[in-house]
């Protein structure tokens, strides 16, 4: 598993640079477990266990025996056809022999016409459609699959090279792509890959705008659903607003009101040395808000802190990453290179406002090539055609054979040759700052690259360091064996929320009765297009909680736009996958916003309110919310908590920060 994360990540890295950008593979438009490569698509499976021989593989493309030639992976060594069967109606792969337990199995296929996919170009999230290959002679092209409402921020790639905009037109009226003559038309057999912006889809073409039966919702809805306005906040540099740091280990967080939006949601986002997200705090923009470095309950190490603002259908934008480092023991001294806090035999020291360090392991980490001469008590080092030379005592050093005065001289602590940081890092080209507050010295030869994207928020794993008080008061109430289906809100401003419940759900589960069961429904919006996540998803009961946290760690908080979302519609499919179970039955509904009624959102939902009310009375299914107290919210899921004698807990205290405090 850890090799396939490595893989991912180097495939989103690659994706980020803007050279490489067109052959950069990432999350699909077909689900979380897809991506491009060259001109195949990537598809995850789960790991192997040991016994099971079938897996399924989901992806939107319209995949048969004939438009396509699966391939499978094992372990990234391909596996002879005759040893497994594919089955294109239920999309499932039958392999002669179990793969190993934790074994990493994939499909690959070709890319075929009308085939489409998810891709970051440029820092906005895309998707990708094969257009019918080239013959040599045509010149107008058909887009398929979406209805665009915009032919602005589009692109064509032909057989990997990127077509300029002044040689190809795209008609949205019509849905047609034209090649100019100032080019030749495509060659025969030529791949023709077009690209557009998530935000401009204005509905697919099978929209006729009749009312058609949803299977997902049980009810009526309008075909053709809708796109939320191009995201306005501007990232990097220019993002609104800013953390500064304060010598009492504290930060203050600032966004100004350009931020401010129904649907957007900010955070104070908080990654450690190797990239993952530790810490995912909601703010409110518009406010200047102050907090405790030592709140965030994290160990000592360096991390990298950074505003990040998302609209529910997946606008972001954030602010540059800048590097903290938190020194729980502030008495010692920390070092920091590139980020990584270093660990040395002899501790550092601090001599007249000197840092002094062990000579061999600083150099080495600065990448340079040391020797020590007994005999002169003199310390070579070399990196890039730069020679530097100290001696034991003398506060003469030389750099590429040129005399400098040190601060302090080079000295033997505890056994230990010890020289000085600073001058060490600077003479290498580095770049050394004192941060007071941690006691540390920070040490960057260049500027850090931390990606900011969705994709590169990849959750750290680590066991929760304490459990949630919310939960801890649900599981109280629980005193028999019980099938308990979470219902998420997975909408864009849930982020915080969902990790939350990701830190906290191992404990949940190991203080309710043996015997209990657990499941997921995750829902965003059926009225809405999120071309890269489903609007309902369920996932099946286990009572393995590793299993429950590994579902709950795919989940992705994307999609929505609008104030209210389909929570009915989630409930409905939980009280029905609840309808067979001999367990007690319990829901435990967690959202920040209203759902849509039918009662006042006609179109909009399958569902009224009371309907909702009366299956969990008739099911005997007791609903908790972690939700809204105020608001609309608070009106519809008070009612839903009350049908039978569920209660409602305040999803402002559903806050990381709080587990610490």
């Amino acid at each position: 598993m850890k090799r396939r994360k490595m893989i991912l990540l180097f495939m989103i890295f690659i994706m980020l640079a803007g050279s490489l950008e067109f052959w950069a593979g990432n999350a699909s438009a077909n689900g979380l477990h897809e991506f491009r490569e060259g001109d195949y698509l990537v598809n995850i499976l789960d790991d192997g266990d040991g016994r099971a021989r079938v897996f399924k593989f989901t992806t939107d493309n319209k995949i048969t025996s004939s438009n396509t030639n699966l391939r499978l992976f094992i372990n990234q060594i391909e596996i002879d056809s005759k040893e497994y069967t594919v089955n294109h109606e239920s999309y499932t792969i039958t392999m002669n022999k179990a793969p190993d337990r934790g074994a990493e199995i994939s499909i690959k296929y070709l890319i075929s016409p009308t085939f489409e996919w998810g891709e970051g170009i440029s820092g906005k999230d895309q998707i990708g459609n094969a257009l019918p290959e080239g013959n040599g002679s045509t010149r107008v092209f058909k887009l398929t699959n979406y209805l665009l409402s915009s032919s602005k921020n589009v692109s064509l790639y032909i057989d990997g090279t990127k077509v300029r905009a002044s040689e190809f037109t795209f008609n949205y009226a019509n849905n047609s792509i034209t090649i100019s003559e100032k080019r030749s038309a495509p060659g025969a057999n030529s791949k023709m890959y077009f690209y557009f912006p998530v935000t401009s889809i204005a509905g697919t073409q099978s929209s006729s705008g009749e009312k058609t039966e949803s299977p997902s919702t049980g009810g009526p809805v309008t075909p053709g659903k809708e796109v939320e306005s191009e995201f306005q906040v501007p990232g990097g540099e220019s993002y609104p607003g800013h953390i500064t740091l304060s010598t009492n280990h504290t930060f203050i967080v600032n966004i100004t009101s350009a931020a401010v939006q129904p649907t957007y949601t900010s955070y104070v986002m908080v990654k450690n040395a190797n990239g993952e997200v530790v810490r995912r705090i909601r703010i409110n923009p518009g406010n200047s808000s102050t907090y405790s470095l030592s709140k965030l309950g994290l160990p000592s190490g360096g991390y990298y802190f950074y505003l990040k603002t998302v609209n529910q259908s997946g606008g972001l934008a954030a602010s540059i990453p800048q590097f903290v480092p938190i020194n729980n023991e502030p008495q010692h001294i920390q070092v920091y290179i590139e980020g990584h806090k270093q660990a040395y035999a002899q501790a550092p020291v601090n001599v007249s406002g000197n840092v002094l360090v062990p000579f061999r392991a600083i150099f080495q980490s600065l990448g340079a090539t040391v020797k020590w001469n007994k005999s002169t008590q003199t310390v070579t080092a070399t990196r890039e055609g730069k020679t530097i030379i100290l001696t034991m005592g003398s506060k003469i050093a030389y750099v590429n054979g040129v005399p400098i005065t040190l601060s302090a001289a080079p000295q033997l602590i505890n056994g230990s040759t010890m020289v000085p940081v600073r001058f060490v890092s600077e003479a290498l080209g580095g770049m050394v700052e004192w941060n007071i507050a941690s006691n540390s010295v920070v040490v960057f030869q260049k500027q850090p690259t931390i990606p900011t994207t969705a994709e590169s928020e990849k959750e750290a794993k680590s066991e929760p360091s304490s459990s949630s008080p919310i939960l801890e008061k649900i599981s109280h109430g629980i005193t028999t064996p019980t099938d308990i289906v979470f219902v998420i809100d997975v909408t864009g401003s849930m982020g915080e929320i969902i990790g939350y419940i990701k830190e906290t759900v191992k404990k949940f589960v190991d203080s309710v009765p043996s015997g209990s069961k657990f499941a997921i429904v995750a829902y965003r919006d059926i009225n809405y297009v999120d071309a890269y996540h489903k609007d309902l998803e369920f996932f099946s009961f286990t009572n393995n909680k590793n299993v429950l946290k590994n579902n709950l760690d795919k989940l992705v908080a994307s999609g929505g736009v609008d104030l209210e979302e389909s929570g009915l519609e989630a409930i409905h499919m939980a009280v029905n996958k609840l309808s067979g179970s001999t367990n007690s039955k319990r829901i435990i509904f967690i959202t920040d916003a209203p759902v849509h009624d039918k009662g006042t959102s006609q179109g909009k939902s399958g569902f009224f309110l009371e309907q909702i009310i009366a299956e969990l009375k008739t099911n005997k299914v007791t609903l908790d919310a972690i939700a809204p107290t105020g608001g609309l919210a608070y009106k519809q899921i008070i009612q839903l908590v009350n049908s039978n004698k569920g209660k409602l807990y305040d999803i402002n205290d559903a806050s990381i920060m709080l587990l610490n405090k």
